[in-house]
């Protein structure tokens, strides 16, 4: 049981080949100019916004005992929470006498 494995093992080892050489290399000249080491980036591209972070939360089911798993972004999230304010200070409003 153990030789076919170890005949594959000296297959495989013989079939890989060694490692490139590298070159050595050249000496830099003092009149030759320096080469970046920062890669350069096309300013011409317009960079994609930063999508913003998703929370989740569980919300509460009526007439279940189990939750709902709701994810939103943040703009989501304050934009449901004016909503919730809004709908709350009309609520309020029609409840006060005119006066």
């Amino acid at each position: 049981m153990l030789f076919p494995v170890a005949a594959f093992a000296s297959l495989v080892l013989l079939q890989q080949t060694p490692p490139a050489q590298q070159a050595p290399a050249a000496p830099a000249s003092a009149a030759a100019p320096q080469a970046e080491t920062t890669p350069r980036t096309n300013v011409n591209v317009a960079a994609a916004p930063a999508e913003p972070a998703q929370t989740c939360r569980m919300e509460a089911v009526t007439g279940s005992r189990f939750g709902r798993r709701v994810c939103r972004n943040s703009i989501q999230t304050a934009e449901e929470a004016a909503a919730s304010r809004e709908m709350l200070r009309r609520m309020q409003g029609a409840r006060m006498p005119d006066g």
